[in-house]
């Protein structure tokens, strides 16, 4: 991920125009789907391993969909055109406009779980629930070409129109990108209910089975000279790039599963950055990209630099991101507390500087 976006921010325009960067394109689009099925698996067995306690409002309940609403608010933050709200109001072009509210990983994620735990209390019981979350992914993977290619421009607003496809510039809309996590659901849950490391092993090889014979089946179809689809992007939204994609990332998932079971890392900070993904996604899209509050290295640098230099930013990058990530990983474990206090001091000081501010 950290290297994907080091390259796409500073490798100059003549490297990126030859053959390889392309397959180097296609391959960094598996780390997006990686990453949302990663959260729907974290939603699944946290959800499902305690169901009971977010059936009911309860504490727990609260602060989940506080953080899922954060989720989103950092989005949009992150595309804010000028760190001032009557700037914003009064100076932000159309252009400008549309890539505020573009559905980025964040918004992605943080509707789609909204959207879950609505239905965990509207649904009250698992087999429900998880069968629920089965059909709106199919719904999904199967339509997105048909709401690709829907124009919602002044149909509906921009805002909740670049949730559904990427007319308004969005790059994670809900169709395809929400199946993603809803599939993350579903393993989480069979993974949970598995008994041992052996039904586990069976679980995780029969996922990767069905969604590669499913991948298959959608490529074949693809190809036939009769398409029940209208024109849309093949590779962002058609079903068979979608379970094309969905199952790579369940034979990564099965891989990692069981390389663990039998090598066991002496470091601790592998386990930190996974528990800390969230944390470490949005720490390097501000170094490299920058915000509202400072510009990035894409600033400062530019698209200037060779293989040889990006690898090295890349390194340099990935160093400072996993120490501040460690760092805050540690805070929040002996001083919950204080981390706590840190995240609602900086979010209101943010809040209250891009009201106050004039200009």
């Amino acid at each position: 991920m950290v290297q994907g976006h080091v390259f796409d921010a500073l490798l100059s325009h003549q490297v990126k125009a030859a053959s390889w960067y392309y397959i180097h394109d296609f391959f960094h689009g598996f780390i997006a789907p990686m990453f949302l099925f990663a959260s729907g698996v974290a939603y699944g067995v946290a959800t499902i391993g305690n169901w009971d306690q977010h059936t009911v409002w309860g504490e727990r309940v609260r602060r989940r969909i506080w953080k899922f609403l954060a989720l989103m608010a950092v989005g949009y933050a992150l595309h804010l055109p000028y760190f001032s709200l009557w700037k914003t109001i009064n100076s932000a072009t159309t252009l400008q406009a549309k890539s505020m509210v573009q559905v980025d990983a964040l918004q992605c994620i943080g509707i789609t779980l909204l959207i879950l735990q609505a239905s965990v209390f509207l649904l009250r019981t698992t087999k429900l629930f998880i069968r629920a979350v089965g059909i709106a992914a199919v719904v999904i993977i199967l339509g997105s070409p048909v709401m690709w290619s829907l124009r919602l421009a002044g149909k509906l607003p921009v805002w909740l129109a670049a949730y559904f496809n990427a007319e308004n510039g969005s790059w994670f809309p809900l169709f395809p990108w929400s199946a993603y996590v809803l599939c993350g659901v579903i393993f989480g849950y069979f993974f949970l209910n598995a008994q041992d490391h052996r039904e586990r092993v069976s679980m995780v090889l029969k996922y990767s089975g069905i969604t590669g014979a499913l991948a298959l089946a959608a490529l074949y179809a693809a190809r036939l000279p009769v398409s029940i689809y209208p024109p849309h992007d093949y590779w962002k939204s058609d079903p068979s790039m979608i379970l094309f994609r969905l199952w790579v990332v369940s034979m990564v998932a099965a891989g990692i599963f069981l390389v663990e079971h039998y090598v066991q890392s002496p470091s601790r900070i592998p386990a930190i950055m996974g528990r800390e993904s969230l944390f470490v996604y949005i720490v390097h899209l501000l170094i490299v990209y920058g915000s509202v509050i400072g510009p990035g290295l894409s600033t400062y640098i530019g698209p200037t630099l060779s293989v040889a230099q990006s690898l090295g930013v890349t390194a340099l990058v990935f160093a400072v991101v996993m120490v501040l990530t460690v760092l805050w990983h540690d805070l929040n474990s002996k001083h919950r507390t204080v981390a706590e206090r840190i995240k609602y001091a900086g979010a209101f000081a943010f809040l209250l500087a891009f009201v106050v501010k004039p200009w």
